[in-house]
């Protein structure tokens, strides 16, 4: 059966981040800081729902993981480029955790990786409403990805048409449907659990339809590889805040070194950057709160906004404080103090 709505717990994913902790008496900051555990949170990214419980104040990272993220900058397409640096992230995580709440994944069951690889394949787009409306009528209709591989493409498109591009949609995984039949005698991607980050993105990049974004989802959500995934929202914030060169600085990097040439900035480029400089224990929880379209930034700094920060904790959409913004928009921070 097509299950859905479940998130995995994977060891090596949550091994990256720190301890949950109770808040005892008064918050301090630093290194292993008690913090408040809020509610479980339901979220809304990539047209994929999640329920994760979150806490108000991120914890510090782990032992070496900025010095591993210092080493892991020299990997960046935008070598040299100096922003964001391991400790900018943790600042804007930080800041961003207080209204939002710090992301973890949960403990339910995990959902099948041809549910993510197939949810995130509709979300491209269309609204996150939209693709998780034409996949829930593709669960209804077909009750099982072998179904879905044996149904004629026009049943196929009928069912994920209120998410647009159907026929292309169909095309592309029918096709995985059936590539995956063929080598491996089943319509399943559960296989991916066991391999690297790297061997992850080498095999689903091979299909038509799939990109380094959906790569990393699948790393991120089911496989607990921390990695990075850019989207429309995160790819605009980091401009936004200069955490990727602008075409001016490429132009003048370019010119005034005999070095490496930076490549041209796209969402492809931006991810290898962010991916590299990002502290693997704040991927999960960063991702999240830029994409998630019920509960995280996009409510309230969407396409038309612009996304403000002082490098150390005040946040601005529009140059108005974030703090304010969120009392005038309805979600779930309202009535948190």
């Amino acid at each position: 059966e097509i299950k859905t709505l479940g998130t995995v717990r994977d060891s090596r994913l949550l091994a990256q981040m720190p301890p949950r902790k109770t808040a005892v008496g008064k918050d301090a900051p630093g290194r292993g800081a008690p913090v408040r555990l809020l509610k479980r949170s339901n979220s809304m990214s990539h047209g994929i729902p999640l329920s994760e419980p979150t806490r108000k104040r991120p914890a510090a990272a782990a032992s070496g993981s900025v010095k591993k993220a210092r080493v892991a900058a020299e990997e960046s397409p935008f070598a040299s480029f100096p922003r964001p640096t391991p400790q900018d992230v943790a600042k804007l995580h930080t800041a961003l955790a207080k209204h939002f709440g710090e992301r973890r994944p949960s403990g339910r069951p995990k959902r099948q990786i041809l549910d993510t690889v197939v949810g995130t394949i509709l979300s491209q787009n269309t609204t996150n409403t939209n693709s998780h409306r034409a996949f829930s009528q593709l669960v209804k209709k077909f009750n099982s990805w072998e179904k879905v591989r044996q149904a004629k493409p026009a049943q196929v498109e009928e069912a994920i048409r209120c998410g647009g591009l159907a026929p292309k949609k169909t095309q592309w995984i029918q096709a995985i449907l059936q590539t995956l039949h063929k080598e491996t005698g089943k319509t399943s991607f559960e296989f991916l659990r066991k391999m690297s980050k790297e061997e992850v993105h080498e095999q689903l990049e091979r299909f038509q339809g799939v990109g380094k974004k959906t790569s990393a989802i699948i790393n991120l959500f089911d496989c607990g590889n921390p990695d990075m995934a850019v989207d429309t929202h995160v790819f605009r914030y980091a401009l936004q805040l200069g955490w990727a060169p602008t075409d001016k600085e490429r132009l003048a990097h370019n010119k005034s070194t005999s070095g490496k040439a930076w490549p041209v900035i796209n969402r492809d480029t931006v991810y290898a950057h962010l991916d590299a400089v990002f502290p693997d224990h704040l991927k999960y929880s960063m991702h999240l709160i830029l994409t998630d379209t019920t509960g995280g930034l996009p409510v309230v700094c969407g396409a038309r906004s612009t996304l403000g920060f002082d490098g150390k904790s005040a946040i601005s959409v529009d140059g108005k404080a974030l703090k304010e913004v969120l009392k005038e928009t309805p979600g779930p921070w309202q009535g948190k103090k």
